[in-house]
């Protein structure tokens, strides 16, 4: 009993370190052909990422386009809304409504009213 008092240390690092040495003496032509797929995933990725980048900004810089049926076309909020009057007249604002003189319901009515008109308009 010379090494009784001998214990492997070794954490999950060195054991890690470990396994890829050895995967790399037992495997090498296994692992050449693994890196070539990894490498052909990674180039794939990239071109599909540029190409939609570009895509997204020959949209973005296009004045022009015309907006699809799904764009967003409701009002610009910067900041957070206190209350639902508040709410109400920023609808009322970006549809062209006067809301000053109406009360919420009124305006409630008339908000929806423009609003199936320009869906029925964006139907035709």
């Amino acid at each position: 009993m010379l090494f009784s008092v001998y214990e492997l240390n070794i954490g999950g690092s060195e054991w890690f370190i470990i396994l890829i040495v050895v995967v790399i003496f037992i495997f090498p032509t296994k692992i050449t052909g693994f890196s070539r797929s990894i490498g052909r995933m990674i180039g794939e990725y990239e071109k599909a990422r540029t190409k939609i980048s570009s895509q997204k900004n020959m949209i973005i810089s296009d004045p022009f386009t015309k907006p699809s049926k799904h764009d967003y076309a409701g009002p610009n909020i910067q900041r957070p809304i206190s209350s639902e009057r508040e709410k109400l007249e920023l609808i009322a604002k970006s549809l062209s409504i006067d809301s000053e003189n109406m009360q919420d319901d009124e305006l409630r009515i008339l908000i929806s009213v423009k609003l199936r008109e320009s869906q029925y308009k964006g139907n035709k």
